[in-house]
């Protein structure tokens, strides 16, 4: 039996909402991706075909709406998709708090992050130029996953291929020090006085990029929760 058996509004949701990856793929699908290849994109470990039938399972849930064939196919949320923001965002706000990531090996990756950061980030703020190059060099990357670009002009674009464009800004810095700062553990100004960052371009970017990238919009002000020593949970009486 794939369901529960039960009647209960929580087990029909939970039916749907926690097949593995579905939290994933409605997360992407928050976040401004349409597109089947931008949604693996931020699930990069989803097979395409699992990704598909969890896409199928969505729609005929009327959960998300899927348009258009071959190259025109997109995905969108619909009023009972987004009906589930707060769900998703409120697990996202838990796990920030509760349950912590460590970076260790299996949970850091400079695509995934990159990622992240470009649709998070908004274009002004950094310069009053027409468009910026920055060039992030992860430094302890493998080397084909090592260098990204992000171009600020009226988006944020990002860029697995050299753009071709003069570079104006380089970041030089390692995967869990660049999460870090993303995710809220330390600031860029912090990673930047201990060497971990560097940056290398003119003042008038320098100054402005450490608050211009600042760290994730919701998840990056949470603090964790210490978590309690066994000694300090109360005794049974």
């Amino acid at each position: 039996m794939s369901g529960y058996g039960q009647f209960c509004p929580v087990a029909k949701t939970a039916e749907l909402v926690c097949e593995r990856w579905t939290p994933l793929v409605l997360r992407e699908l928050m976040c401004g991706s349409t597109r089947f290849g931008e949604i693996q994109r931020g699930v990069p470990l989803i097979s395409p075909s699992l990704l598909s039938k969890r896409l199928r399972q969505l729609v005929r849930a009327g959960v998300v709406e899927h348009t258009g064939t071959g190259q025109t196919s997109t995905y969108a949320l619909t009023a009972a998709g987004w009906e589930l923001y707060p769900l998703i965002q409120a697990m996202g706000v838990w796990g920030q708090r509760w349950a912590r990531s460590d970076y260790g090996p299996d949970d850091l990756d400079p695509s995934l992050l990159m990622w992240d950061m470009h649709r998070m980030l908004r274009p002004g703020g950094l310069s009053e130029d027409a468009r910026v190059v920055i060039e992030f060099k992860i430094r302890d990357a493998a080397p084909r996953r090592s260098t990204y670009w992000l171009v600020v002009d009226d988006a944020v674009d990002l860029c697995l291929v050299d753009p071709g464009h003069d570079v104006d800004l380089r970041v030089n810095t390692g995967l869990r020090t660049l999460t870090e700062v993303w995710m809220g553990d330390r600031t860029m100004r912090e990673a930047l006085g201990t060497g971990l960052v560097e940056l290398w371009g003119p003042p008038r970017l320098t100054d402005r990029f450490p608050d211009w990238l600042g760290h994730h919009p919701v998840l990056g002000a949470i603090e964790p929760v210490a978590h309690r020593e066994s000694g300090d949970s109360a005794a049974a009486p």
